[in-house]
């Protein structure tokens, strides 16, 4: 802006130079003014041709911060995308521990029916076992009873057996009796116990089929049990696995656009720096007398009763501070500020614009406000003062009037359209 203004005053000056060296063309002084004076002109506009653009420094902000804006856009995303991929995670969780409860209970089923089949097939062995027992002791009965079918039919063709039972001795008679009796009584109890172990033979059989089609038919429950169990738990594994990695790519890309952003940042106070320190340089005044104090590197800032000032200042104001509590005031407030946030107060107290951030006067902000570069909070050299943690808006305060009254012995003069704003130089 400033190059343009000073290149459109070129052809003025230069044709108000011709128009005089027309009307006088005797006069040599003039002439050689008149050429002095315009090649003064073009040093200038050469000079400030040399400087940094201010345009392209302001063009190189605004891209900038139209880049920050979109990566800044992006984030909000993100992160809502984040929070959603949260709150499902947080919801599949929830499901998960449904899902492990039937798990569970699926897992408890399945053991119920191990044991079930263990005890059938024990019940089966023992079955087997029975009646191969029995099928054993019903062969030998039944070989018993075979001879003595055989030892009685012997007996009944025996031409003696019939005399022996009508013996005339009664006491032999008796006694052959009794004999016949025994063995009829002996085939008798056989047969019974044959009927018996056929029957244990017929329900250990029984016992066995039905122990045996139980334990198939748990072995096919189980199965499937298992089965289940199984795909329950590649579900359960795999929406876990899914849900979490696709959190993890949300929390990375998140990771890496709030990244992009401090990298835009940082590039974007970096343009701010340069176009101030130009700012700076153009409202030098010439032969570089009664500039303003260089803006002080961060280590040059310390603290003195809660201030950040200048290390040049800092006995000053601590003993400014204690004084002032000496005598019943009570003075709080801040001092040194950065550069980023003198610009933010701008934005809030000037204006959006280029404009009205970096050239506009400071009387026309609300309230006024120095332009970044300018600023004595920036060299830390200024305090904003506080009474009673409230910044000192009224001159009938005590702090101003005690201020007022002794501030200058300490090196503070306070700005008249600010009475809260007090610093080494009064602005």
């Amino acid at each position: 802006m400033l190059e343009t203004v000073r290149l459109a005053a070129v052809p003025v000056v230069c044709c108000k130079a011709m128009t005089l060296m027309r009307s006088e063309t005797g006069s040599r002084r003039l002439v050689s003014a008149t050429r002095s004076l315009v090649l003064a002109l073009v040093a200038v506009v050469l000079a400030a041709s040399s400087l940094p653009s201010e345009a392209q420094t302001n063009e190189e902000i605004e891209s900038i911060r139209e880049q920050r804006k979109q990566v800044q856009a992006d984030k909000a995303k993100q992160a809502k995308e984040v929070d959603v991929a949260s709150a499902e995670l947080e919801e599949l969780l929830e499901a998960l521990q449904v899902m492990q409860a039937e798990v569970n209970a699926q897992e408890a089923r399945l053991a119920d029916a191990q044991n079930r089949l263990a005890d059938r097939e024990r019940e089966s062995s023992e079955a087997i076992e029975a009646v191969e027992l029995k099928t054993v002791e019903i062969s030998a009965l039944e070989d018993q009873l075979a001879r003595r079918a055989i030892d009685a039919f012997v007996s009944n063709g025996d031409e003696n057996a019939s005399p022996l039972l009508e013996s005339s001795d009664p006491t032999q008679t008796a006694r052959m009796q009794e004999l016949v009796d025994g063995a009829t009584k002996s085939d008798i109890e056989i047969g019974e116990s044959l009927s018996a172990a056929q029957e244990d033979l017929e329900i250990s059989r029984a016992l066995a089929k039905s122990a045996q089609a139980e334990a198939e038919d748990l072995r096919s429950v189980i199965v499937g049990q298992l089965a289940e169990l199984e795909a329950a738990r590649d579900v359960q594994a795999a929406l876990t696995e899914e849900a979490e990695s696709r959190l993890d790519d949300l929390l990375n890309r998140l990771e890496e656009i709030k990244r992009q952003d401090a990298a835009l940042g940082r590039k974007e106070q970096a343009a701010i720096n340069k176009l101030a320190a130009e700012l700076a340089r153009k409202r030098r005044p010439p032969g570089g007398g009664g500039g303003a104090i260089p803006i002080p590197p961060p280590g040059e800032i310390i603290t003195a009763r809660g201030f950040l000032v200048h290390q040049s200042i800092a006995n000053n104001v601590d003993r400014m501070i204690a004084d002032a509590a000496a005598a019943g005031i009570s003075l709080g407030g801040w001092g040194w500020r950065d550069n980023s946030t003198q610009i933010r107060l701008r934005r809030a107290n000037c204006g959006s614009s280029n404009y009205a951030i970096y050239e506009m006067s400071a009387s026309r902000c609300r309230p006024p406000t120095a332009r970044p570069g300018s600023s004595m909070h920036e060299r830390g050299m200024a305090l904003d003062i506080t009474y009673g943690g409230r910044t000192i808006r009224s001159r009938s305060s005590p702090a101003y009037k005690w201020l007022k009254a002794n501030a200058a012995n300490y090196g503070f003069y306070n700005l008249p359209s600010e009475p809260w704003h007090w610093s080494t130089n009064g602005r």
